[in-house]
């Protein structure tokens, strides 16, 4: 049998067609399989160094110097959950992720479903504690310190403000700014605390959810106190009172007194539904000569400037240039819109060992109290009017030596929309008057946005590879004309 199946093999060895074909059959696998190998060896060496390049309009996927500067200092492993739908999620993203992925050896990445992996729902936490996983976004988690932020398309698409038209326009893709910082916000070791009262019936947890989601971005810990269930005031940390609706105790009274001359700082807002006869309220609010207006401010419509489209309700400031704000108004962040606002007394003399200066101004308004019965927003016989102070700062000096300041601000809907928080300054703002108090920069990354959408095509616009590009048919045209004119009667 072996010897039959020997002469089988060598005659057809001997075969010419054989030889022939067979060697040629071996090279086409040859070459397929060298093919394959390489193919392969390129998307391994593609998925580890990301090496597509990133040929949009707009360089969506093209990393800043400022987060390869984050990447390269990461010293605590992160990693970050892609929660995709079926249909297979935004591409955008996950190619700046594989980009992330290939510039640090501490950033890792996973797709995941909810179908095949429910229990990211209740396994994680967002940080601010206003966001659940859902079947689109990021889970930015770092086992070392235990903390998680959640991404969603909120935070990835901006508007913004045309002056000249008055409107909001031109989008903006922010993917890479609100990555990069939440992956600083997971992996840093200590944070700076924010405190914000509760038990008054001030805005909950769910109505804060932007503004915490701010502070959480630019990575402040968030942190509710309650004075009556026995917690204790931290005077290294801002106090967030926001638009209390019952009144403090005396005992409460006399303790944030105490972490006032501790040196604390406070971040009131009342607004024009708050009621305004809180007499400890008040109290604590005068010691930095602080007063409350009862009443909603209303911009006069022949002051087109000083409000928003034909809503005289919906206030942009003027900001005043104090120390505070100057940062603001150099680097043209003063876009404000207010919807529904409260004023501030401007006091002909202040308490004694306090500075106060109006941070928010209208333009030509008035104040409708509501008090005389009519509810209509039309100005009224009685009706007080000028220019009103919508934001105050105050520094309070004690005896010995000790400061505190306070911040007051008469409307919260600005730190609370996401649409007016993506196309106005609000954010900017919060944050700065928060650094103020609190003594330590936010994280705000400057990180550029890029475009999301592709501006026109126009001469002035073409380059000069685009013009080759258009002649390279022409010259080959031109290059066969010449071939065959020639040749036309041959």
């Amino acid at each position: 049998m072996m010897k039959r199946w020997k002469n089988g093999w060598e005659r057809l060895k001997r075969n010419r067609k054989f030889r022939c074909g067979g060697l040629s059959a071996a090279l086409t696998a040859a070459v397929v399989a060298l093919a394959l190998l390489l193919g392969a060896l390129a998307d391994g060496l593609e998925d580890r160094y990301a090496l597509k390049a990133d040929l949009s309009f707009n360089g969506a996927t093209t990393q800043s110097e400022v987060t390869n500067a984050v990447l390269s200092q990461l010293t605590r492993d992160v990693h970050i959950y892609a929660v995709v739908p079926a249909d297979g999620g935004d591409a955008t993203l996950l190619s700046l992720l594989e980009r992330y992925g290939a510039a640090s050896r501490h950033i890792a990445w996973s797709r995941e479903s909810l179908v095949r992996n429910p229990v990211l729902q209740t396994q994680f936490t967002d940080a601010a504690g206003n966001r659940s996983v859902t079947d689109d976004c990021l889970i930015v988690h770092c086992a070392a310190t235990g903390r998680t932020r959640i991404l969603n398309e909120n935070d990835y698409y901006v508007y913004s403000y045309n002056t000249d038209t008055g409107t909001f326009n031109e989008a903006y893709f922010t993917y890479e700014k609100s990555l990069t910082e939440a992956i600083l916000y997971v992996s840093q070791e200590e944070l700076p605390v924010i405190q914000i009262l509760s038990g008054h019936g001030e805005l909950g947890q769910t109505d804060t959810a932007a503004l915490e989601n701010t502070l959480v971005c630019a990575n402040y810990a968030v942190k509710r106190v309650s004075l009556a269930a026995g917690d204790t005031l931290d005077p290294d940390s801002p106090l967030m009172i926001l638009s209390p609706r019952y009144d403090l105790s005396g005992a409460e009274l006399d303790t944030l007194t105490a972490y006032a001359r501790a040196g604390g700082d406070f971040f009131f807002v009342s607004q024009y539904t708050d009621p305004v006869n809180l007499e400890n309220f008040n109290a604590l609010m005068r010691l930095y000569s602080i007063e409350a207006c009862p009443g909603l401010v209303i911009a006069k419509e022949s002051d087109t400037a000083s409000y928003y489209a034909d809503s005289p309700v919906y206030l942009m400031p003027y900001m005043q240039e104090t120390d505070v704000t100057a940062p603001l108004i150099a680097a043209g962040k003063d876009i404000l819109l207010l919807g529904g606002a409260r004023a501030f007394q401007l006091p002909e003399t202040v308490a004694e060992g306090v500075m106060l200066s109006p941070v928010l101004l209208t333009g030509e308004a008035y104040i409708r109290n509501f008090e005389d019965g009519v509810s209509l927003s039309d100005q009224q016989p009685g009706d007080r009017e000028g220019t009103f102070a919508l934001a105050l700062w105050s520094d309070k000096m004690f005896a010995d030596g000790t400061v505190s300041r306070a911040f007051a601000v008469g409307n919260m809907s600005m730190f609370l929309d996401y649409w007016v928080q993506s196309s106005t300054d609000a954010n900017a703002f919060l944050l700065q008057m928060i650094r103020s108090l609190q003594g330590q920069d936010p994280v705000n990354l400057d990180i550029l946005p890029k475009t999301a959408l592709r501006s026109g095509l126009s001469l002035g616009s073409l380059t000069p590879a685009a013009v080759v590009t258009a002649a390279l048919p022409l010259l080959v045209l031109l290059g066969a004309l010449l071939v065959l004119i020639p040749r036309k009667n041959l």
